[in-house]
């Protein structure tokens, strides 16, 4: 069973619910996979019996934790796509910006996000939000960046190998950078990796 036991309802166990979450970002983010579900519901500050009432092993709630960021990073993607067709900015600051708000995204509890990319359950509602993530982000980007039908068919594949490409990218940069200033620096060359994959062979956009 990957997901939780049962989804509160009332405002008191959606609060305890929010609670065991939050402390378990902190706890994986911390210890990785040796964190424990005593060790979450103690930093939680409620029962290990209250957080198996809603989740039945860390798994599951790494696998809520995906889900959540997965969520957030749909809607905050979706805005910056809406700004772009309006702004129409050129194909460097929108690779830029969408580069720095994946990183953003990320930042906070590195390390629990590396873990939920790598060793939450990959189940179909998982694997639907992420493909409908990468979907928006395709979809989005060859409207914002082209107006011609065969310009967007040529894109497309270039923007699904970039995309995946920075999936990975990301959580090293967000790990491995010690300063904000060497994670500003990686930023920049993810950026950079990502134009020449969207650029190469093909003539500057106008």
């Amino acid at each position: 069973m990957a997901g939780p036991r049962k989804t509160p309802s009332q405002q008191r166990s959606r609060f305890t619910y929010d609670t065991i979450l939050e402390a378990a970002a902190r706890v994986f983010d911390r210890d990785g996979l040796a964190a424990t579900t005593n060790r979450i519901a103690e930093v939680a500050g409620v029962s290990v019996g209250s957080l198996y009432q809603y989740f039945p092993n860390k798994h599951s709630i790494l696998h809520e934790l995906a889900l959540r960021h997965l969520d957030h990073a749909e809607a905050e993607f979706a805005a910056a796509l809406q700004r772009f067709r309006v702004t129409r900015p050129s194909l460097e600051s929108v690779v830029t910006e969408l580069v720095g708000l994946a990183v953003r995204e990320n930042t906070p509890f590195a390390l629990a996000h590396r873990l939920m990319r790598e060793h939450a359950p990959r189940t179909p509602e998982l694997t639907e939000r992420f493909e409908r993530l990468t979907t928006l982000l395709v979809d989005g980007l060859s409207d914002v960046l082209t107006s011609s039908a065969d310009e967007r068919a040529e894109l497309r594949p270039r923007l699904q190998l970039a995309i995946a490409a920075l999936d990975g990218q990301v959580h090293q940069i967000v790990l491995d950078a010690a300063t904000p200033e060497e994670r500003g620096a990686r930023t920049a060359l993810a950026v950079e990796h990502c134009l020449r994959a969207l650029t190469a062979d093909r003539a500057p956009r106008r």
